[in-house]
């Protein structure tokens, strides 16, 4: 695995078609801005993203910053998040701030998978990459 940095160092690209995002403590507005740009500056021109987001050590995020990520809605290609790590209120957050930007995106279907650990994360790339009309590696 060949591991390309970003803009952020909480961003960082696997090829062809993987970006790793790492949030932790307490997520406001102006510490989701720069982790959007980046991760919309490394996959934004690829057919396809798939998102494996690590909250493990996230502790909050803020309705501002849950507002910028679904205000991405409409940017850059089409991607299926993985959220590893969520507890039980942090995946309820996520899974209704995911419907939301599938409500908004019905053209752009986003399909979320939670997991455990990253092992189970690249568990679920091949279908995830299936889904989003990728070729199989």
């Amino acid at each position: 695995m060949l591991r390309t940095p970003t803009s952020h160092p909480d961003v960082w690209i696997e090829r062809p078609d993987i970006l790793h995002v790492t949030m932790r403590g307490t997520l406001d507005a102006a510490e989701a801005a720069p982790l959007l740009a980046a991760q919309l500056e490394a996959g934004g021109t690829w057919p396809h993203a798939i998102v494996l987001c690590d909250v493990s050590r996230l502790e909050w995020m803020t309705m501002p910053a849950r507002q910028a990520f679904a205000a991405t809605r409409n940017a850059g290609p089409p991607r299926a998040i993985v959220v590893i790590g969520a507890n039980a209120t942090l995946r309820t957050i996520a899974d209704l701030l995911f419907r939301a930007v599938q409500a908004l995106r019905p053209a752009h279907p986003s399909p979320t998978r939670f997991v455990r650990d990253l092992a189970e994360a690249r568990a679920v790339v091949p279908e995830l990459r299936r889904l989003l009309g990728a070729p199989q590696r």
